[in-house]
């Protein structure tokens, strides 16, 4: 009998023959235990892994962010005095990780970066900012482009001017709202012998920071590195606290507190699909909004100004017509943290919009995938200032079924926002978004984050009804509807007949319809024969085979309908357009002398 070859059988008759084998055996006792702390090890890290929650972006691209040698830039902005891309910038730091490690972090004042030479700045920095030490366009200026990935490059050109030899795999911006909510969760820290809290941090650091001599130029130079010494302590109570930073971390994330930029193309744009990145990128067959407020010597009066974003959409109209109104309140007065304001505020919308109406001397021009209409502000304390925009969008701007906006929020800003979106009288609107009432959808709350708000706009299944109907004259009668009506059944008058009811006079007019016209969407008026002058006689109209603009017929057809001879003067007749608010003057009272 045969048999296949085996390693294995070989193997056996090795041993037989006095062969050695390689293989090295651990005591059971040793392998057991062995097991078991790599079990260990292995269920530690995750379980930490599940416990970063969203934090584990950064886990998922470790060897990408941190592997190696990189080298980061910590910008620290303060949102009380906003900018663009969040707040005045205040201070920066520096981390390099290598291995997976990351070195210490060192922090230092923004006005260390100069410029060897005067840089123009953007329009309108230098008439609102220049004063006898205004020194131009310089890093802690340059969080200008609202859309931080273009901020970036200029943010590293002045940072490597000043420092040649220093790459930048990223930066990482921290608004001080972020630092003031740390505090607070943390239950405060001691800085110097005084123990800060969210009550009294801000007041603290302005006193540190100003309490100098302004006028000598080693005190200016040699001011004590407050930001550092805070950022030390926060960063050790951080470590002590894991699950109250993670979630801290997290929030800061997603409403724009905290963003980054990175060098990596691949990981820069997961971070613009998470909105961790403050870009501005539009969205296919969407509206588009962002209201960016930049304080331009103002000193910290964004902590006591409110904004308001009333935003309405008409999409009724063969255009759709959006109408932005931007209030801004400055309630109180001046103190030692706030300057009267003056600021410029930017619209960024969709760049095909055709531009209607907008502020006295605002500055219009596209940029990018985006119109940007420019307007600045002079608010003194006490005062409020509204600022409208009006436009229409291309039809295609969005489906003809849907309507959608995407509303980019601006790092440190605190906008209260009302939108209304406005379709067709007669049809209804669902939406996860809006609140939706009829044929209105309805959005109000402060924005915290990127929002993507959409509303469905349901298929027509309301026959439409007449919702007033009265006499211009003896000659013509307007039946007014709750819908615009389709115009080839409007304009047939064989589609309507007008008998006399005699209720209030013996007389019967002998009534014949010789002529229909739609004179507006929602309006059709009978051009008649054969009425005479009989006050408040009631006259019966039959409609039959009306239908609505999407074709939904009149229920019941025919249906029967009754007009009173009550003909009014032309001054009491106002006109009214669905869409549209009626122009009525006001009444005009007397002086009281």
């Amino acid at each position: 009998m045969e048999y296949a070859y085996s390693p294995y059988s070989q193997q056996k008759q090795e041993k037989k023959k006095g062969g050695r084998s390689l293989k090295i055996k651990l005591p059971k006792g040793v392998k057991k235990w062995a097991g078991i702390i790599v079990g260990i090890i292995v269920l530690t890290f995750f379980i930490f892994y599940l416990m970063l929650g969203e934090l584990r972006f950064f886990a998922n691209h470790f060897l990408g962010l941190t592997f190696f040698s990189k080298d980061y830039v910590v910008i620290l902005q303060n949102d009380y005095e906003l900018r663009p891309g969040g707040g005045f910038i205040t201070g920066y730091g520096e981390i390099s990780t290598f291995m997976g490690f990351p070195g210490d972090v060192t922090f230092k004042n923004s006005y260390d970066i100069d410029t060897k030479s005067y840089v123009t700045p953007p329009y309108p920095h230098e008439e609102l900012l220049k004063n006898e030490w205004y020194q131009g366009y310089t890093f802690r200026d340059a969080n200008w482009d609202p859309d931080f990935p273009g901020a970036a490059e200029e943010l590293i050109k002045f940072y490597q001017e000043k420092f040649p030899d220093k790459d930048v795999d990223g930066l990482i911006v921290v608004n001080f709202s972020l630092i003031e909510k740390m505090i607070d969760e943390f239950g405060g820290i001691s800085l110097n012998g005084k123990q800060l809290t969210k009550n009294n941090l801000f007041s603290e650091l302005e006193f540190e920071v100003n309490n100098i001599d302004r006028h000598d130029v080693d005190a200016l130079e040699n001011r004590k590195d407050i930001l550092g010494e805070l950022a030390i302590q926060l960063i050790g109570k951080a470590k002590r606290h894991p699950f109250k930073t993670r979630d801290l971390f997290v929030d800061g994330l997603n409403n724009k507190n905290i963003y980054l930029w990175l060098k990596n193309e691949r990981l820069e744009n997961k971070l613009i699909e998470k909105s961790w990145a403050n870009a501005m990128a539009p969205l296919e067959r969407s509206d588009f909004l962002t209201v960016n407020l930049a304080n331009l010597g103002s000193k910290k009066a964004d902590r006591y100004v409110q904004t308001e974003v009333h935003y309405y959409a008409n999409i009724t109209k063969e255009l759709p017509e959006i109408t932005t109104e931007v209030t801004i309140r400055y309630p109180g007065f001046t103190n030692t943290y706030s300057d009267n304001y003056k600021g410029y505020l930017r619209l960024y919308i969709p760049k095909g919009a055709d531009v209607l109406q907008l502020p006295l001397d605002s500055q219009e021009q596209g940029e990018g995938e985006f119109k940007m209409i420019g307007t600045k502000i002079i608010l003194p304390a006490g005062s409020k200032t509204s600022l409208s925009y009006t436009y229409t969008l291309p039809r295609n701007t969005f489906l003809h079924d849907q309507y959608q906006l995407r509303l980019i929020k601006q790092s440190g800003s605190e906008a209260f926002y009302k939108l209304t979106v406005e379709t067709a009288e007669g049809k209804l609107m669902e939406s996860d978004d809006f609140d939706t009432r009829e044929n209105r959808a309805l959005f109000m709350g402060k924005l915290e984050n990127d929002k993507d708000l959409a509303v469905k706009i349901l298929p027509d299944t309301t026959p439409p009804y007449p919702i007033e109907q009265e006499f211009e004259d003896l000659t013509r009668i307007n039946i007014i509807w709750n819908e615009p009506m389709d115009p080839a059944t409007a304009n047939n008058p064989q589609n309507f007949s007008i008998a006399d009811l005699n209720k209030n006079n013996e007389n019967t007019d002998e009534v014949n319809v010789i002529y229909t016209e739609l004179i507006q969407p929602n309006v059709i008026q009978l051009e008649v024969e054969g009425v005479t002058d009989q006050t408040l006689e009631s006259y019966r109209i039959d409609l039959k085979g009306l239908k609505d603009q999407t074709g939904i017929q009149i229920l019941p057809d025919p249906k029967s309908i009754t007009v009173v001879q009550r003909i009014k003067p032309k001054s009491e007749v106002p006109e009214i357009r669905l869409g549209e608010i009626p122009d009525t003057a006001p009444v005009e009272t007397p002086a009281i002398e």
